[in-house]
């Protein structure tokens, strides 16, 4: 993987003026980028299911409550179908018939991205309080600049932050606009291994600015 500056600028650690000046003073970081996108260390894919239209499967179409024969040779545990309200399917005795929560970040509407099942509710991670996965919140109280969340880049991020400790993720990265709480450690521009709320893992923006995933 190639950096394509080696350098960080970082309020507090260095006498750096210019047009990043009142920001660096602010307590945030310049942060580099990376050519390839890439997930941090160990950062497979998550394995959380998703809703029956991105698996092909349709729920309740059997007499077991998932679709015929879903279960055949499956194990037990297996995910089979999605019931509604957060509610997942699985395999036991070669039946679609075991019902239970579905996991943190289980895509519940297929083919938007933003619906997820967060503690056991059907959410869209688009709001302050779950932004872009599941328990990334932006802070909105207390803080020098209130933050929103926003698309960025294609994602959701806690943006318009004023200070490193400010943020979620430890880190407010000026190398956007506006400033975003970035998923990254401020030092290299790297993601950090289990910054992003389990099971989300950070995925390496490519040009772009680091982010938290399911995929």
């Amino acid at each position: 993987m190639t950096l394509r500056r080696s350098g960080i600028l970082a309020c507090g650690a260095c006498g750096v003026w210019g047009a990043f000046g009142a920001a660096l003073l602010a307590g945030c970081s310049l942060l580099v980028h990376f050519d390839d996108a890439q997930r941090d260390a160990g950062s497979d894919a998550t394995g959380v299911p998703e809703a029956a239209a991105d698996t092909g499967m349709e729920t309740g179409s059997g007499d077991d409550g998932g679709p015929p024969g879903a279960c055949a040779a499956q194990a037990d545990g297996t995910y089979c179908g999605y019931a509604g309200g957060c509610q997942c399917q699985y395999c036991s005795a070669g039946a679609c018939s075991q019902t239970k929560p579905c996991p943190q970040g289980f895509n519940w509407e297929a083919g938007v991205d933003e619906a997820r099942c967060c503690s056991g509710l059907p959410i869209l991670t688009n709001t302050n309080a779950n932004c872009g996965v599941c328990g990334a919140e932006c802070a909105t109280a207390g803080v020098t600049g209130v933050q929103t969340c926003a698309l960025l880049a294609g994602h959701y991020q806690c943006v318009d932050c004023a200070a490193n400790n400010e943020c979620w993720t430890g880190c407010c990265a000026i190398d956007t606009t506006p400033y975003h709480c970035s998923e990254s450690n401020c030092a290299t521009g790297a993601c950090v291994a289990g910054l992003c709320p389990a099971p989300s893992t950070c995925v390496e923006g490519s040009g772009t600015p680091n982010y938290c995933s399911y995929d």
